[in-house]
């Protein structure tokens, strides 16, 4: 029998999604063509020691910082690649990558939106190459509250490209072994991030613990280890960063058009927080769900951090949440808790931040824009994205599946985190991952499903299951390849 290998998955994942992973001919032939010669003379963003900060893997390096402190405060410079140079309205590049909408990213594969001659080279922000850019200017006060912003497309040259790891250590260790122009710039951005987070803080923006893998994988592609993935400084760093850049886009977008792009995330449906309430009650944690308790839920999450099921009340906290989504109105975002906010940050990789790169240009050009049927293009791009992000959830979930063999029979413990009428979803915090539990498997009792409170109730012995219990089970079988694992009681 042959043997499942990761490549299976990729093109399960990606037949299953509808994803596109063939370039058409047209796409490859224009993107072969495209090439700069740059002709302009230096241009003035260039004697900025900008610095690209990635993951290790990362090639597509779509946006660079410049940071300085100033007697007021702060000037940040955020420079994007300038993709809308290259990528014009109705070009075969443009026509395919609004099918797309999104890359996605695969364990070991990555189905870029953009031809790899443009996401790889000619867009990606590489160091001592010079590159086009949209870069935004942010004057924030000393404790990091924005006072004015500009746009303007450029060229830059970035002086070096760090990962995540790197500034990890320069920062722990107090920026020892730390050489090069942009030293003074990366420690002011330290000082600015400091101060952002102080204002996360202060609006009560959420921040959900979820337990993410961080999956190593052997020669053969398979799950060597796996353990919890780490929140670094660094990371924390670059979304300021880019929160800053992209709330000041939305800004000059709302300023400027009846109807913007903006990235919306609403207020929780009332039927999920009472839900919510109810379960968390069951769980002796005493939150009714008005609107003083939603205003609070980051109070309340940091509350619950110390708890042993902090990660899946976590989960069950985020499962009650709306979709953020792409809308031409603006709503706000309810988890960030800005007034306006939108994509800008990203253009190689999401399709809205190139169209708000459009947006932004046509203003800077003082052009008219053509905003028609823009709200259909946003609702295609909306479930693009979802697309894309189950398909790679269904991949990292086959390669857990292949682990977890290594576990059949063995007995663990894990959380109810789903009550249907058929059984129970187990989340199992040991191997990342969930199962179902058939009711079938549960002890012998006639069960009723309470769809508003979440549980399963035994009605001749009395036995109740309920969202977020604690349950003990054994693994039993596992389907990889539909990413299935049976649980047994």
């Amino acid at each position: 029998m042959s043997h499942t290998t990761i490549s299976d998955y990729h093109s399960k994942a990606i037949y299953d999604y509808g994803l596109a992973d063939i370039w058409p001919e047209k796409v490859l032939i224009e993107s072969k063509v495209i090439e700069d010669k740059f002709i302009e003379s230096s241009h003035e963003l260039e004697k900025f020691p900008f610095i690209t900060i990635d993951g290790e893997d990362a090639k597509d390096f779509d946006d660079a910082i410049y940071c300085l402190a100033t007697n007021d405060g702060f000037h940040l410079k955020v420079a994007i690649a300038d993709v809308s140079h290259y990528v014009k309205t109705e070009s075969a590049i443009d026509k395919e990558a609004s099918k797309r909408t999104t890359s996605v990213y695969f364990p070991q594969k990555v189905v870029p939106m953009l031809p790899e001659n443009l996401s790889n080279e000619l867009c990606s922000l590489k160091p001592n190459k010079r590159r086009r850019v949209l870069c935004v200017e942010i004057d924030f006060d000393k404790d990091g509250i924005i006072n004015k912003y500009q746009f303007k497309r450029g060229i830059i040259k970035s002086s070096a490209r760090l990962t995540y790891s790197q500034v990890e250590k320069f920062y722990a260790e107090k920026y020892q072994d730390l050489e090069g122009p942009y030293v003074d710039s990366l420690k002011s951005s330290f000082h600015l991030c400091k101060k952002l987070l102080a204002q996360r803080q202060i609006r009560g923006a959420l921040d959900f613990e979820i337990s993410e893998p961080a999956i190593i994988l052997d020669k053969e592609k398979k799950i060597k280890s796996l353990h919890q993935r780490r929140r670094l400084f660094s990371h924390k760093l670059i979304e300021e960063l880019m929160l800053a850049a992209n709330i000041v886009a939305a800004d000059f977008i709302e300023k400027n058009f009846d109807n913007g792009i903006y990235r919306v995330h609403e207020t929780p449906e009332s039927i999920k927080i009472d839900r919510l309430s109810q379960t968390l009650k069951r769980r002796g944690i005493n939150w009714h769900g008005n609107i003083e308790d939603i205003e609070n839920l980051s109070n309340f999450l940091k509350k619950m951090s110390s708890r042993k099921d902090a990660s899946i009340l976590n989960t069950l906290v985020l499962q009650s949440m709306q979709r953020a989504e792409y809308k031409t109105k603006n709503k706000g975002h309810f988890g960030l808790k800005f007034d306006k906010y939108t994509h800008f940050t990203s253009p190689i990789r999401r399709y809205p931040d190139l169209l708000v790169h459009r947006m932004i240009i046509s203003i800077l050009n003082k052009e008219k824009i053509n905003a028609e049927s823009l709200e259909e293009v946003l609702d295609y791009c909306s479930q693009k994205e979802k697309d894309a992000e189950f398909a790679s959830k269904q991949v990292i979930q086959n390669l857990l599946c292949e682990y977890v063999k290594n576990f059949r029979n063995k007995n663990f413990s894990g959380f109810i985190t789903g009550v249907k009428d058929f059984g129970l979803f187990v989340d199992i915090p040991d191997l990342f991952t969930s199962g179902l539990l058939h009711v079938n498997d549960l002890p012998n009792d006639f069960y009723r499903y309470n769809a508003r409170n979440q549980t399963l109730d035994g009605k001749r012995r009395g036995n109740k299951f309920s969202l977020g219990d604690e349950i003990k089970v054994y693994i039993g079988d596992i389907k990889e390849l539909e990413g299935k694992i049976s649980l047994y009681y």
